[in-house]
């Protein structure tokens, strides 16, 4: 009888023990397509000449993730290719730029500013770059989710830079907490 009332409470516990981490699972929301061909992509778009092998992605940690939302989706008009949330932990977003994946994430935890993030890329054009950003240099804002605008975007040409041992237009676009993303058109 003790052994019956032993496999009871055994059984039980576990029955508690797996609803518990079935709390953990990620939740994963796709959009725009299916989050894994999309991903792959994404990574298939980066092989080739003046790649770095074994290059995979860049990841950014946020306090803030719905400011990267607007910056990656409503400016550089990126595709979501991947969208996991992790209640209670993190939630991630993943963005296809110019074949690079770029994985945003909110620790909800231990919140932590981003810091300076740069990524820069070489372009034959920095103008069709500007128009197809659809940004001329300047501050933009965008609403948040409180009804306020807040400034997230900067813009701004620089008609000559040094690049190294090149000199280069560049056009910068500044998102949140010191993101950046150059564009570099080499003379």
């Amino acid at each position: 009888m003790k052994r019956v009332a032993l496999l009871m409470s055994a059984g039980v516990l576990l029955i508690a023990m797996s609803a518990a981490s079935a709390e953990d699972v990620p939740q994963v929301q796709h959009r725009q397509g299916d989050s894994a061909s999309q991903e792959r992509l994404c990574t298939v778009e980066i092989q080739g000449p003046g790649t770095v092998e074994g290059f995979e992605s860049v990841q950014v940690e946020t306090f803030d993730i719905t400011r990267y939302e607007q910056f990656f989706e409503s400016v550089l008009h990126a595709p979501v290719v991947q969208s996991l949330d992790h209640p209670q932990v993190d939630p991630l977003r993943g963005y296809c730029y110019r074949g690079v994946l770029i994985v945003v994430r909110q620790d909800l935890r231990t919140a932590r500013p981003t810091g300076w993030v740069q990524i820069n890329f070489a372009v034959p054009d920095v103008a069709a770059m500007q128009a197809d950003v659809g940004l001329i240099p300047s501050i933009h804002t965008l609403a948040t989710g409180r009804g306020r605008r807040t400034k997230i975007v900067h813009s701004r040409l620089k008609p000559e830079v040094s690049r190294g041992h090149r000199k280069a237009i560049r056009f910068e676009v500044t998102g949140p907490e010191g993101f950046m993303i150059g564009f570099d058109q080499y003379k």
